[in-house]
């Protein structure tokens, strides 16, 4: 008897194993795939069956992405504590979040050891999602009714759309994408270290990826690719908890699935997935909800992944931490009308550990790199070692960038103050109102008229707390602005749904009161809400203009390998590579590209283009020429030119009608007098014109020097680039400062 239990016992252990492996095998197949790399002209320009694999190997990533999360979440968060009021769905969310935080943490640890090779994170991911998948399954729920399969089915299509769209197919509209994030991840790949590259040094690369270890650990055989779906991943994680937060709001689960469906389409999917703002977002989202259900309820277990959350947030982005503090903040003002003075302890305590953490690694780059942050750059300067710093980058660029497009904080003149009340009206229409105003009023009458919904006892001090978390982010964003910061908390938006469900049961309280509920008892109230929540959601995606049909076709064209990236998206039509290639062949081989406007179309599309080689038009933040980067913006003019031919930059690209002329295109050296006096025509485009030096092309005509004096002066009073002037004269203020302290 006791030898068939055994026989018994090590035959269940088998079929469990045999399962796991026959289920691991897709990801560990796709994970093998992607390390054959595709070339980047056939990616951009003609597709192919090699563009089809590597489709097909991403969109099998990113199931696999979510389990190996949650296996291991489960190291740290197996069961529930007795006594508490979270469910299976709670701890599916704590397992998840705890898991992407210690997978953060051991990237990043790989990244420092310089081992974020292929061969050691496909076994390790691989082996967490086979444990994972090997463990016996705990219930599992599947629909029952027709509008619980509804709802699935909504949830289901938009996550594979939102996949297709905006995880596979590269996700740029705007420069930062190719010229920041997809070469600081190719270089992840290749050099499988976090650190600075010492033959070229790319400051602004580690301080924006060296705290992301789960990206490392995919990008090391998925390529920069991976993490759009690690982001696609994130973005239904939102999802998630904007459904458990809908849930402490409302009995049922038929409008914390409306509010789900809303959220996953809301404003947030604008933000492009090639950024790192949906993981940042999503973590901090995850230590408003878990803070205060740490600080509300007896759940002893959620902080297992509460702290590796906000460690992990601390390590990504230094200052996040104090956004995660004001949140925890909010978490101890609930904890203080759930259990009296002695509930703000434990939410402050885990405040004061990612403060901690965000020190230490300021400290770590303070160290390194001679600065602990750059922005605000105000606050770090006075610390900075500059000798360490000079090694790496410039204090001349880092004046210049902070005031051309740093954080812009609200003072007291009556300019700051409209300008502050002027985004607080903009990030109240956005939490309150959304794009298309009706949608939401007739989602909250119809449902409020035929849903039963009432709010769950003992919630108030939950409900408070949120309250206090929107609050900080309206505050945030009011009292700062700053496009990173912003697009960080663009999960504000997920907050409309949420208010959606609360005047819901507040306004069915009034009908159920009044018995208005009756006239409707005979309708199908759950498949009639959530189809209102679909046309909602339709409404909100619509007017983001991401999913389009014209957009869907073209994603789809490229996952089976009819066409390349160009021509997948209107985003193209701005940030066209086919430009690099042709401008790249009218210049002398060996001669660097210096961009004098531009700077939001061809500069960040080419300056780090594979389609060239390394170094051939000139990076924004990275410039050749950083040593003498005062000297080539403010001139003198011989002094800006030897600078710039010592380093071989000798061809200028000025296109038409641009007016984004970033701080070389600033120089002196492009006045009029110094052009036509400095400067040749080396080739006329379309609509660009190259210049080179004197003696080395065609003599410039007057018509030509006129327009591109007038293109630079109507730059100077033109928004959304009379800032980068008003950078140049705070450089030039700060080295006459600088001057004066020497004498």
């Amino acid at each position: 008897m006791r030898f068939a239990k055994r026989w018994s016992w090590s035959n269940t252990r088998w079929h469990a194993g045999a399962r796991a492996g026959l289920m691991t095998a897709p990801f560990l197949i796709a994970a093998l795939g992607l390390l054959v790399k595709v070339p980047p002209e056939v990616q951009y320009f003609s597709g192919g069956p090699l563009v089809a694999w590597n489709s097909s190997c991403l969109a099998v990533l990113a199931p696999y992405v979510a389990i190996a999360f949650v296996g291991m979440g489960t190291l740290l968060v197996h069961r529930l504590d007795e006594g508490n009021d979270l469910d299976a769905a709670d701890l599916l969310v704590l397992q998840f979040f705890g898991g992407a935080a210690l997978c953060v943490l051991i990237g990043v640890c790989l990244g420092t050891a310089g081992l974020l090779f292929p061969w050691i994170t496909i076994p390790f991911l691989t082996g967490i999602v086979a444990w994972h998948l090997a463990r016996p399954p705990r219930g599992r729920w599947t629909p029952s009714t027709a509008a619980e399969w509804l709802l699935v089915g909504l949830l289901g299509l938009s996550a594979v759309v939102l996949l297709l769209v905006k995880g596979i197919v590269l996700d740029a509209t705007r420069g930062d994408i190719p010229q920041l994030y997809l070469p600081l991840l190719a270089d992840l790949q290749n050099r499988h270290s976090l650190w600075l590259d010492p033959e070229q040094p790319k400051l602004f690369w580690f301080l924006l990826g060296r705290g992301h270890g789960a990206d490392m650990l995919l990008v090391s055989f998925g390529g920069p690719t991976a993490h759009q779906v690690l982001s696609v991943v994130y973005l239904l994680s939102i999802t998630a908890l904007v459904h458990r937060i809908a849930a402490r709001l409302t009995t049922g689960w038929i409008l914390p699935g409306c509010a789900a469906l809303i959220a996953m389409w809301s404003s947030f999917i604008g933000v492009e997935t090639g950024r790192f703002h949906y993981e940042t977002g999503a973590l901090l989202l995850f230590v408003c909800w878990a803070g205060l259900l740490y600080a509300t309820t007896k759940a002893r277990v959620v902080i297992r992944a509460l702290v590796p959350a906000v460690m992990s947030i601390a390590i990504m982005v230094p200052q996040a931490a104090i956004i995660a503090a004001a949140f925890l903040m909010a978490g101890a003002g609930a904890g203080w009308f759930a259990h009296g003075p002695r509930g703000i302890v434990r939410p402050l305590g885990v405040a004061a550990i990612g403060i901690v953490t965000a020190a230490l690694s300021l400290l770590v780059n303070q160290i390194y790199l001679g600065i602990a942050e750059v922005n605000p750059i105000a606050v770090f300067m006075p610390l900075m070692n500059v000798e360490r710093f000079r090694q790496i980058s410039s204090l001349d660029l880092m004046v210049y960038v902070n005031n051309a497009q740093g954080i812009k904080y609200a003072g007291f003149s009556m300019r700051d103050i409209v300008a502050a009340t002027e985004r607080f009206r903009a990030v109240f229409s956005s939490l309150f109102l959304a794009g298309n105003v009706w949608t939401y009023p007739a989602f909250i009458v119809a449902c409020a008229a035929l849903l039963d919904v009432r709010r769950p006892r003992d919630t108030g001090p939950f409900i408070a707390g949120l309250a206090l978390s929107l609050l900080a982010i309206i505050s945030l964003i009011t009292l700062t602005s700053h496009g990173s910061l912003e697009r960080m908390l663009a999960f504000r938006s997920v907050a409309t749904p949420l208010i959606a469900v609360s005047l819901i049961v507040a306004l069915a309280c009034i009908f159920r009161r009044h018995k208005f509920q009756d006239r409707f008892a005979s309708l199908p109230s759950a498949i009639v809400a959530i189809s209102l929540a679909a046309l909602v959601a339709t409404v909100v995606a619509r007017s983001q203009g991401e999913i389009t049909r014209g957009r869907l076709e073209g994603a789809w064209a490229f996952v089976t390998g009819r066409i390349g990236l160009v021509g997948t998206s209107p985003s193209f039509d701005e940030l066209d590579p086919r430009r690099c290639g042709e401008v790249s062949r009218h210049v002398a081989p060996g001669w660097r590209i210096l961009p004098v406007n531009s700077a939001l179309r061809f500069l960040p599309t080419c300056a780090e283009s594979p389609l060239l080689p390394s170094g051939r038009v000139i990076d924004t933040l990275h410039p050749v020429f950083l040593p003498d980067y005062g000297d080539v913006l403010l001139g003198p003019t011989p002094v800006s030119i030897a600078a710039l031919r010592r380093r071989d930059v000798n061809a200028f690209y000025i296109e038409s009608d641009r007016l984004d002329f970033w701080a070389q295109g600033q120089s002196p050296l492009f006045d009029s007098d110094s052009i036509k006096r400095n400067l040749d025509v080396l080739h006329v485009g379309a609509d660009y014109i190259l210049l080179t030096w004197k003696g080395l092309g065609v003599q410039i005509s007057d018509a030509q020097v006129a327009a591109i004096t007038e293109l630079r002066n109507r730059s100077r009073v033109t928004e959304g680039s009379k800032e980068y002037w008003d950078g140049i004269a705070a450089l030039a203020t700060w080295r006459s400062r600088q001057d004066s302290i020497r004498k």
